[in-house]
This record gives structure tokens, C-alpha cells and sequence, in this order.
């Protein structure tokens, strides 16, 4: 049977807590009601400056921009996804966002999607997991993935993306879910995921995405790291 999240009384559960500088923050499930607003943060935060986005323009193209944002509410739709909370003078803000759902063995992943340039993104992250095929390495049916984390540009910094993915693990060990893996294409996520123990099994330089045909720079040197964690 297919995973699914059953959401119950019980959620959205905290998975994190914490006061820095006057600020409480909270990393907890997703709830419904604020899945449109997580959309309008990634939109806003990572379409602009993740790194396979922002070399396809993906801002400048209205179609891929609808594609992702159909993409991201149909995956946060699944109830897997994690977020962290600001409180401050009696305020509450959403300040990041991780869109997890379940990659299961011998599941292929379909990616209905609207524009050429967002399918650039899509066809580069399916090429890389096909090279590196996680969950054989890690010797699990199923891990948690990811389709997107990002930080508001206001709370960079403060390394809420090492706590947002540390906070897998209690939400994984939870559901009875072994171990995570992610496509890390910047460098500051890259080092986010290795203080929160994350190793890479796979690197590639964006340049063998035009290798293999994709619109992408054929002399970009940077590495796009596919990197796991364990729990069991």
C-alpha cells in the first residue's frame, strides 16, 4: 500500500522549539490552513533564488511559475510538510518552509507540469536521483524527500534550514520512516544539511544537465549534491 500521513486529532504536532533573540520559534506540521500561504513564501523566496530556478529564469516565465506553485500545493496537500513558526510581540509569522512527501521503492515519481522552463528543473533533479538511486543506498523501501526548502529573506541566518532538517528525524521516527534524502543545489543548503548530519552519495556539476541535452550552461562548475540521513 502507498504511504499515506493519517492526520488526526493529534496535528499538527511540534517536532522543535526554541527562543533566540526575543523571537520563539516553533518547527511543527503544516496545517491546512496555511498551505497557500507556504506557497506564496516559496514563490516568493526560493522560485527567485534557488539555483536551478534562477539559472532557467523561472520568475520571468508565468507558466512555470503557475507549474510550481500547482506542484508544491498538491505536495503539501499530502501533509508531510514542515514549517517554522516566528512569534514575536504577540505575532505569529510563517518564516520557512520544507515541502516533504514520501519517495517509495519501485515508485516513480510523476511531475505533471506547465512550462519548458520548469521542466528543465524537474528532468535535472529526476536525472540526478536516477545516478544516485537513494533509497537502494540507504537500504530502505521508503524516505523522506523533499521538494523545496526555503528561508524568508529576513530570517537568513538565524540556521533555521539546519533546524527544519534536523526535524525530520523526530517527524520520520514518528511514521515509521527510516532515513531521509534531498538534492541540495546551493552551497549554503549543502552546509545546512551537513551540520545536521546529512552526507552526500552523489555530486554532479550542473554543466552534465547540458550534457545529457538540458538547457543548462555547458561550463557551470557548481555542484548539485545529493545528500541522505539515516535514522535506523
Amino acid at each position: 500500500m502507498p504511504f499515506e500521513r493519517v492526520w488526526d486529532e493529534t496535528c499538527p504536532r511540534i517536532w522543535d522549539q526554541w527562543q533566540a533573540d526575543g523571537t520563539r520559534y516553533t518547527i511543527q506540521d503544516l496545517p491546512p490552513e496555511d498551505d497557500e500561504e507556504a506557497v506564496k513564501v516559496l514563490l516568493e523566496n526560493l522560485a527567485t533564488d534557488e539555483v536551478l530556478c534562477k539559472l532557467q529564469g523561472l520568475v520571468d516565465d508565468p507558466a512555470s511559475m503557475r507549474g510550481m506553485a500547482a506542484l508544491w500545493r498538491n505536495s503539501v496537500a499530502l501533509r508531510m510538510s514542515l514549517a517554522c513558526y516566528a512569534e514575536r510581540d504577540g505575532a505569529r509569522q510563517l518564516v520557512a518552509v520544507n515541502v516533504c512527501l514520501v519517495k517509495e521503492k519501485g515508485v516513480e515519481p510523476q511531475y505533471d507540469f506547465e512550462g519548458e522552463k520548469y521542466k528543465n528543473v524537474l528532468d535535472a533533479v529526476v536525472h540526478s536521483e536516477k545516478k544516485a538511486n537513494p533509497l537502494e543506498y540507504l537500504g530502505l523501501d521508503k524516505a523522506l524527500a523533499a521538494l523545496g526548502l526555503t528561508v524568508v529573506r529576513e530570517y537568513r541566518g538565524a540556521k533555521l534550514g539546519s533546524r527544519i532538517l534536523s526535524a525530520r528525524e523526530p517527524l520520520c521516527r514518528a511514521l515509521g520512516i527510516g532515513g531521509t534524502t534531498t538534492i541540495f543545489t546551493g552551497i549554503a543548503a549543502q552546509k545546512s544539511a551537513a551540520r545536521s548530519g546529512f552526507h552526500s552519495i552523489y555530486e554532479n556539476p550542473i554543466k552534465e544537465y547540458a550534457d545529457v541535452g538540458l538547457d543548462y550552461p555547458k561550463d557551470d562548475e557548481r555542484v548539485v549534491k545529493i545528500m541522505v540521513k539515516k535514522y535506523v
